[in-house]
């Protein structure tokens, strides 16, 4: 929501909006100008002409109640995105997961580097540009997110599908209906960019198809090396070497979004020399294995990740990282998901030798029986602690870590908040 106001405010529309709480976003906004009232403003709703929503909020909200009575004209966060899409020559869309924000904020430092006359809205935080990059209006680069079917609406000239695992089984009839949207959207791209790696993707014989992978489909990896975390490959494209590229970034999850991103940009006609150096500007995402403090001299890394296969990509970088002792935090996030996916969460967590649970981050949700972080604790035998208060979490880390040891907070919860304010 917020780069869709950045953009919206950029091109001379009155914008304001609502939260539930501040912080760094919210302040961001306020300095460029752009009013955010916290805790809601429903004067301010009835006085607006026109009021956009995200799928998050249930349809008896104080403020969407109030915008409905006033007349305004109401319009799906997911449905602005799709017109403001539509203003621009190509569209590119990234899904799919996991990996669609590193794969977003990769493609804007390699449009960068081309000089492109772009627009890019991001669903997390570039190390370098924020949610929200603004060029030109040739290119809009996206991330299309598959919640509440937001991915039905947005047709991508160039798109990009990383993986079809289940997810927001939530706003799904089953598996089958989310395979059917990811379809969808891959048909409706004049080329679409998908994984060799994905089981469902593999069988996809659409004419529109350019393949990826870290070892085979028409963009793949070579003579891959690795060192404190972070990859060196070669880019081959159809058996022709492309040129070798030097990643910041730790973890072989983000060779395979490079090469999603190198592929995507490379068939939208991009030179591989402004990949490459695209591709070797990034930084990362925050939250995306950053970071946060120490403790007790060890090392505190919060991960965004809150599928299984997330979970268990951050668990492979981190055991490569860590040179003593590993400590790993999960904080569920909603309890649908928990409890679609707990025999899932069951294999990934169920070899952590050192595992802390905390209490489930609700987002949008009220408490589901059986889907609570206790209850997948209970699960799993209450092996490990859990915590439902951050204080006793961050007391029980402290005395227990020493130096050499390094601690992964994953999930997409609040804990990531709580705990860098605790650690800076």
């Amino acid at each position: 929501m917020s780069a869709l106001a950045k953009y919206l405010f950029g091109m001379g529309f009155n914008v304001s909006g609502s939260d539930i709480k501040g912080g760094e976003v919210v302040g961001e906004l306020m300095e460029k100008g752009i009013k955010v009232y916290i805790g809601g403003n429903v004067d301010e709703v009835k006085r607006s002409e026109v009021v956009v929503y995200n799928s998050a909020i249930k349809d008896d909200d104080e403020e969407l109640v109030a915008a409905r009575e006033s007349g305004a004209y109401l319009i799906a966060r997911a449905e602005l995105l799709k017109q403001v899409g539509e203003n621009f020559k190509k569209r590119i869309g990234v899904c799919g997961c996991h990996g669609k924000t590193t794969v977003t904020c990769m493609l804007t430092h390699i449009y960068d580097e081309a000089k492109a006359k772009y627009t890019a809205h991001i669903g997390g935080f570039d190390g370098v540009f924020g949610n929200f990059r603004r060029t030109g209006d040739e290119v809009f680069i996206s991330e299309v997110c598959e919640f509440k079917k937001n991915i039905d609406l947005f047709s991508p000239d160039v798109g990009v599908c990383l993986s079809t695992e289940p997810d927001h089984l939530d706003c799904y009839s089953g598996e089958e209906e989310l395979l059917k949207s990811y379809y969808s959207f891959i048909k409706r791209g004049y080329k679409s960019i998908i994984s060799t790696e994905d089981k469902n993707l593999r069988t996809y014989d659409g004419g529109n198809k350019v393949t990826f992978g870290k070892c085979e489909g028409d963009f793949h990896a070579a003579n891959a090396s690795e060192k404190n975390g972070r990859y060196c490959f070669d880019l081959i494209y159809r058996e022709k070497k492309l040129g070798r590229i030097e990643l910041k970034v730790v973890g072989e999850y983000n060779m395979f979004n490079a090469i999603a991103a190198a592929a995507c940009a490379y068939t939208d006609g991009i030179k591989f020399s402004a990949i490459k150096r695209g591709l070797e500007k990034f930084t990362g995402v925050k939250r995306r294995f950053e970071k946060i403090g120490s403790l007790s001299g060890a090392a505190v890394i919060a991960d965004y990740a809150h599928h299984p296969s997330e979970i268990r990509a951050a668990l492979k970088t981190a055991e490569k990282i860590a040179k003593d002792r590993l400590y790993v935090v999960f904080q569920p996030h909603t309890y649908s998901r928990t409890l679609f996916l707990k025999d899932d969460f069951k294999a990934v967590l169920g070899d952590v030798e050192r595992l802390i649970l905390f209490k489930t981050f609700p987002a949008r949700e009220r408490p589901i029986e059986g889907g609570s972080a206790y209850d997948l604790y209970e699960e799993m035998g209450k092996r490990g602690q859990y915590f439902d208060d951050a204080d006793k979490l961050y007391d029980f880390l402290k005395s227990n870590m020493r130096e050499g040891d390094a601690a992964l907070i994953v999930g997409a919860g609040d804990l990531y908040d709580i705990m860098k304010k605790k650690l800076n």
